[in-house]
C-alpha cells in the first residue's frame, strides 16, 4: 500500500511540476557551426557575421568549424551523425540539400531524413559573365550568336552548380553553350578576364566589383530577382520566362533535435537576420540576407527546391561519382 501511495505521490509530482523544456536552459556551452567550405568565401563570411550576432543573442560563444570538401558531403555528413542537441548546426547551401542526392548515386547522408529545417538566411547570387570584349551584351544577344553558332561559344563552369545553371541554360534557351571545366572560381574568372572563354557562370560576389571596374559584363542573374545593390542587373528569367536557379544558404540540425530547441535557433537566426548591420555587411559582399517565416515554411521550400533541381539533373544526365 505504501508503496503505491509513494508512486501515486510521484505521478501527481510530474503533473504539477512538469519537467523543464529543453530551451528554458539551452544554451548552456558554446554551439559549434560547420561551414562546409573553407575559410574566406561568401559561405565563410556569412557564417562568421551571424554565427557572431547569435552568440550575442543566445550568450554562449558559436563556433565557426570549417570542413571544406567533396561538394560539402564532408560538413554535412560530420552533421548529419552529431547529437541532436542543438549544439552541432550546419550551414547549407542549395547543393547541400537538394542537389547532391541526384548527383551521387551513394551519399554517405540522406538530406530529407538527416536534418531538421531551421531556417533560409541568404541567397548568393550568380552571374552570367561575359569577357569585356565578347560581341553580345544581353542574355538575348548570347542566344542570337550561339544558335548561329552551334558548339562554338564556351562558358566556363567551376562547380556542379554552375554546371547545372548552363546545362538548364542550353535547355531553356535552345541551344548548346559547350562547357569548360575549371578547378575553382578563381582559376574561372582569370578565364574569363584574359579571353580564354567567353562566357561564364560566377558568384555575384566575385563578379560584382570586376563589373564595377569594367572589367567584365554581367548579362544576367540566375535567381528569380534582381539585386538590391545592383538594381539595373536583369534576371535571365527576364528574358527566358521561368529561368530560376539562384545559390541560397540556410541552417539546419541533425534529425531528432527538439522542437522547442529548433524554434529557439530560428528565432534567435530570424532576430539576426533583421538586424540593419548585418544586412549592409551582407549587402555590400553581394549576399541577399533573407529569413524564412518559419522551419516549416523552410521545409516546403526544401521539398519544393529539390523537386525542380531533380529535374534538371536528370533530364541532362549529370553525375559526380
Amino acid at each position: 500500500m505504501k508503496v503505491r501511495i509513494l508512486g501515486l505521490l510521484a505521478t501527481l509530482a510530474m503533473i504539477a511540476f512538469p519537467a523543464p523544456s529543453f530551451a528554458q536552459s539551452y544554451p548552456n556551452r558554446a554551439i559549434t557551426m560547420i561551414v562546409p567550405f573553407a575559410p574566406g568565401g561568401p559561405a565563410d563570411v556569412l557564417g562568421r557575421l551571424i554565427g557572431q550576432k547569435m552568440a550575442e543573442d543566445l550568450g554562449q560563444q558559436v563556433i565557426i568549424d570549417n570542413r571544406p570538401g567533396a561538394n560539402t558531403i564532408i560538413g554535412a555528413q560530420a552533421v548529419a551523425k552529431a547529437k541532436p542537441d542543438g549544439y552541432t548546426i550546419l550551414l547549407a547551401i542549395d547543393g547541400t540539400l537538394v542537389m547532391n542526392p541526384f548527383l551521387y548515386s551513394k551519399l554517405s547522408y540522406d538530406p530529407f531524413k538527416d536534418f531538421e529545417p531551421v531556417a533560409l538566411v541568404a541567397h548568393i547570387p550568380s552571374v552570367f559573365e561575359a569577357n569585356i570584349k565578347m560581341p553580345a551584351n544581353s542574355v538575348k544577344e548570347v542566344i542570337e550568336l550561339a544558335k548561329a553558332k552551334p558548339g562554338e561559344l564556351m562558358i566556363g563552369v567551376s562547380t556542379p552548380t554552375s554546371q547545372v545553371i548552363a546545362s538548364l541554360f542550353n535547355q531553356m534557351a535552345g541551344v548548346n553553350l559547350t562547357q569548360v571545366p575549371y578547378k575553382g572560381g578563381t582559376t574561372q574568372i582569370t578565364g574569363i578576364l584574359a579571353g580564354d572563354i567567353p562566357l561564364g557562370m560566377e558568384s555575384a560576389n566575385v563578379a560584382l566589383p570586376l563589373w564595377r571596374d569594367g572589367k567584365i559584363k554581367i548579362l544576367g542573374l540566375t535567381g528569380g530577382d534582381r539585386l538590391t545593390i545592383a538594381p539595373e542587373l536583369p534576371t535571365i528569367g527576364e528574358t527566358i520566362p521561368g529561368f530560376n536557379l539562384g545559390i541560397w544558404q540556410s541552417v539546419v540540425v541533425p534529425a531528432g533535435t527538439p522542437k522547442d530547441i529548433v524554434a529557439r535557433l530560428y528565432a534567435s537566426l530570424a532576430k539576426v537576420m533583421a538586424m540593419e548591420d548585418v544586412k549592409k555587411r551582407l549587402l555590400d559582399s553581394g549576399i541577399e540576407p533573407t529569413i524564412s517565416k518559419s522551419p516549416e515554411e523552410f521545409g516546403a521550400f526544401i521539398k519544393a527546391q529539390a523537386e525542380i533541381r531533380e529535374k534538371v539533373i536528370k533530364s541532362v544526365g549529370m553525375k559526380l561519382d
